[in-house]
């Protein structure tokens, strides 16, 4: 016989969640580490994070093409050796550059441990970037250029963020093939010397923990050496915001357009990023929001629409992204405007902001879901955030921000008059 009791909501207590203990040591050339015992013997993980990206360029794509070649080998290791022993030993290893930061990721077997990180920090220390390898992969980005210019989405977002920083800041110039062309070996040489110390280096380790584990991973991270400043330079000032625009670029054989609506906000570290972000998933970022639920779910006007908090380390912009059939966008941008201004002007039902709050907490736990996840955001709390603290500081402000404070920070960040449109296709 089926229980037919009636249903009771069961209200967690989030504020019962925290971030795990884990060991911080700090060693002589500024390099700092972040270990965490595991709970699965035998495996571990360790990433490099370098706080270098675009900021520290002298010729643009210099981060983003230095990092990509320290795959390809030393002067006395090649690509394919490189491929081979990292095989050999059943282990994982990525090189990721962003605009902020370049990673260096490896999983492994932990018996192992010892002679990949020698191996993965002699890659990192003398990369060869040889001719023939950046001429490999500059013809490799220019294929993969060409294809990404064929969809609306990418175009869109690339000259969205164009205009919203500038063509030719670090965060608004878009790759192109002259651009390619121009870099040479000297260029990423130059940008590997000046980056790539230990002071700019954060580690972050998970297995098994003991004096020999930490003694070895400051023997090999303590190789780097000290740069000439505690940190990348940020800018003096912020970069300006854009007028009010709306611009077009016309795609052949595409039959949908990409929009992307919005405008320069802040950088991540603002005192108003943590409420914001909750405002932002209220309006579209997750399958429950608003947006979802108006403008695909009861109009039918796309497939998908979202918005983003894209936030950097330096500056950032909040914009909503869909992608339609170009009769569709005049309906849908006055729903989006519709909706903007409800969140200026009405305040959000408390059942709806306790729906977004057990979201973003169950979303944090499942950050929090054994030591390997909990490294990783952990990653993110310091490199991006600033510190481990920046935790409780996300927990405080999606646990207790009222509804009179999104209010507010919608009034303050979402006005949709100061908002430039970008639509790239047909």
């Amino acid at each position: 016989m089926l229980n037919t009791l009636p249903y009771k909501r069961v209200e967690e207590d989030w504020s019962r969640m925290h971030l795990p203990a884990f060991e911080s040591h700090k060693f002589p050339n500024g390099c700092q580490l972040y270990a965490m015992q595991t709970n699965k013997p035998g495996l571990c993980f360790l990433e490099l994070v370098f706080s270098n990206g675009r900021w520290t360029e002298t010729t643009k794509l210099s981060a983003r093409l230095s990092a990509q070649l320290i795959m390809e080998g030393t002067d006395g290791v090649k690509a394919d050796v490189v491929a081979d022993f990292i095989d050999f030993h059943g282990a994982h290893l990525s090189v990721q550059a962003d605009l902020d930061f370049t990673f260096i990721s490896l999983s492994c077997l932990q018996k192992h441990f010892g002679a990949l990180t020698e191996f993965l920090c002699n890659l990192a220390l003398s990369p060869a970037y040889r001719k023939e390898d950046l001429d490999r992969n500059r013809s490799f980005l220019h294929s993969q250029l060409k294809h990404q210019l064929s969809e609306p989405d990418y175009v869109s977002y690339r000259e969205f963020t164009s205009l919203i920083y500038g063509r030719d800041t670090a965060y608004g110039y878009n790759t192109t093939p002259e651009l390619l062309d121009a870099l040479r070996v000297e260029d990423l040489r130059s940008y590997h010397d000046a980056n790539y110390c230990g002071n700019y280096l954060s580690a972050f380790y998970c297995g098994e923990m003991d004096e020999r584990t930490v003694e070895r991973l400051e023997q090999q991270l303590n190789r780097f050496p000290v740069g000439g400043a505690a940190e990348p330079a940020s800018p003096k000032e912020p970069s300006p915001s854009p007028a009010a625009a709306r611009t077009h670029h016309p795609m052949k054989h595409s039959r949908q357009i990409s929009l992307k609506f919005g405008l320069r906000t802040f950088q991540r570290k603002h005192p108003d990023f943590f409420g914001t972000y909750m405002l932002n998933t209220v309006l579209g970022d997750y399958f429950g929001s608003r947006l979802m639920k108006n403008i695909r779910e009861d109009k039918g006007l796309t497939y998908d629409i979202h918005s983003a908090l894209d936030c950097q380390i330096h500056d950032g912009c909040f914009y909503i992204s869909a992608e339609l059939n170009p009769r569709q966008l005049e309906p849908a941008l006055k729903l989006i405007r519709t909706e903007l201004r409800l969140l200026r002007e009405e305040l959000i039902p408390e059942e709806e902001r306790i729906m977004v709050r057990n979201y973003l907490c169950g979303n944090m736990l499942r950050l929090l879901d054994g030591p390997f996840q909990t490294v990783s955001f952990l990653k993110t709390l310091v490199n991006e955030y600033g510190s481990p603290a920046a935790f409780d500081q996300l927990k405080t402000e999606v646990l207790d921000t009222s509804p009179e404070r999104l209010r507010e920070l919608a009034a303050k960040w979402l006005d949709p008059e100061k908002m430039i449109l970008v639509t790239a296709g047909a």
